[in-house]
Parts: C-alpha cells; structure tokens; sequence
C-alpha cells in the first residue's frame, strides 16, 4: 500500500443519492464527496457505476489526492438476492477500475446490513430504514442476520416514502372519480408539481418525468394533510404505520429477541419528517417488546458505515 493511503473507503449509495468518505485508522474524515443514485434497480448498472465514479473521485479531490485505501466497504441499496449481490459486485469493480485506485480489502453489502453492523457491534440489534424504501435488518448478537422487507418499489417497500406517495396518489384519483373522500392531497400535489388539474398528475405517473424519489417526497406532505385534519392522510399514516410494525415484528421474532435486550434503530426520511408515524411506530413496538431500548440519534447512516469498515 502506498504510504499516503487512506485507512478506509466508506460508500453509501441509495436510490437518491451516493456519499463516499476516506477516513485514517481513528474514524476522522479526510474527504468527502457525493453523487446522485447508484441503486442500479433504479438508475442501472452503468448509471451507479458513474454515480460511484463521481462520489468517490470527489471525495479524493477534498482529501487532496489520495490514491489507494486499505479498506473499502461498498454499502449499497438494491442488493436483495444473490443475482444483484453479482450484478452489484461487478459495478463495484468497474467503478474501481475506472478510477485505478488500489484496494487492499473489500467489502460490497446490502447499505442496511451494513449500517446495522456497524450500529451493534456486534449487540443484539435492529435497524429499520423507512426512506424513500423500506427495509429491517436484526442481529441476533451472535451470528444470525435476518432481513424483512426492501424487496423495492415495485412490489414492496411497504410503509415507505414512496409508497406513501403513491397512497396519496391514489387518494386524489379516487377523489376525482368519486369513489374516495374529499382530500387536502388533491390541492398539495398539484401545487407541489405545479400542476392545474388532476389530469395533469394521471399524465405525469406514465411520463418519463415521473421518478420514485418525487413520488416519495410526497410523504411530507400526507403528514402536513394530516395536521390539519385530513382523515384520508391519517388513513394513509395509519396504514404505513401497520406496515412498519409488520416488518419489525417479522424480524424481532425470527431473530429470537423479542424477550432479550436489544437496540432498535430508526433511520430516514419518514422518521424525520413523519412525527406521527415515529411515534405510533415506537409506541407500539415497545408494547410488542418491553426489552427495547430505542437509539435515538441524529448520525447518518454513513457513520454507521463507516464504523462497520473500521472493525472488520
């Protein structure tokens, strides 16, 4: 290894967004750098690859050119079975090729799993991300992982902030035809994407303008409907909620710690801006299991991450 090398190489890319940072042996960041997503299940192969590409060469830049790291943990969205762990390991491995960096160990993993990893050290533990996705990931404290959910937007990500934007979605549709409520969505959707009538919004879900991250970012929304009293918001609210308890529950028990101590992480956007949901989420699992003790903590999962690299 080049005596310059940085210690490790952390990179938590999503389907919004990709952050890698160099850190020394200590955990002190020495550079970082961002890009957008690199979720090849929604951007492709070749676009996570340059997403890698652009993050990671950033990140250099603002360390001032280092060129080889000893460790490097790729902890990326989208690796769900064993065909994406390929297709995944094989855009990592161009993407280091392309930036002809050396790498002494690497590690490519599921970004929960990761995080989860890095969360517990090694403790009985479990980690919910509710994001634009959603996904569980529990640690026995020894050696078993067991995953619920995080099967994508298509046919999952149940309680997520995209499905959540697309209960709105189809809130304001049945409105239109008249078989649902009248709803405060139908005014904050339009007036989110600028649009004039609920035509418009039906044209845009089957344009090429239409994305998952949009759609999720109408999460925030469904929360403000519901604080002024909108009881289809507080349905679509009430629905995540059991969706996110489900997914929990699943994993406690196959894990065997729901009568043992463990810690319970929550992490993205719909606990950040999501009030309701958080706190009907904690109130309930802590019913579910009086052992928990909830980790509240403002650190991005790619401190999580990085803490992962440094133990491995």
């Amino acid at each position: 290894m080049n005596k310059n090398a940085a210690k490790l190489l952390a990179v938590d890319g999503g389907g919004t967004k990709t952050l890698a940072v160099l850190v020394n042996e200590d955990g002190t960041i020495l550079g970082k750098g961002k890009a957008g997503a690199s979720n090849y299940q929604v951007v492709g192969a070749e676009g996570a690859k340059e997403a890698l590409v652009e993050a990671i060469l950033t990140a250099f830049h603002d360390a001032g050119g280092l060129a080889d790291v000893d460790k490097a943990v790729f902890a990326l969205a989208g690796i769900d079975t064993e065909k994406d762990e390929r297709i995944v390991e094989g855009v990592v491995e161009r993407a280091v090729k392309a930036l002809s960096i050396e790498v002494g160990s690497l590690v490519v993993e599921n970004d929960c799993l990761s995080a989860l990893l890095g969360a517990t050290q090694n403790k009985a533990g479990i980690l919910l991300i509710a994001g634009t996705g959603s996904i569980v990931f529990a640690h026995d404290g020894k050696k078993q992982i067991i995953r619920s959910g995080g099967w994508g937007h298509r046919v999952g990500d149940e309680g997520s902030g995209y499905w959540i934007g697309k209960q709105a979605i189809q809130a304001v549709l049945k409105m239109q035809d008249g078989r649902g409520e009248e709803t405060l969505l139908s005014r904050f959707v339009l007036d989110k994407f600028g649009f004039e009538k609920i035509e418009d919004l039906y044209n845009w879900t089957y344009s090429d303008s239409y994305s998952v991250d949009d759609v999720g970012s109408l999460a925030a929304l469904v929360d403000d409907a519901y604080r002024l009293g909108d009881t289809v918001s507080k349905r679509i609210l009430d629905h995540a909620v059991n969706e996110l308890i489900l997914l929990l529950k699943t994993a406690i028990v196959k894990a065997g710690i729901q009568h043992e101590g463990f810690e319970l992480i929550l992490q993205g956007g719909v606990f950040h801006h999501n009030a309701y949901i958080k706190e009907q989420v904690l109130e309930r699992i802590q019913q579910f299991s009086s052992n928990v003790k909830v980790i509240t903590t403002m650190e991005e999962p790619i401190c999580y991450i990085i803490r992962r690299g440094l133990k491995y």
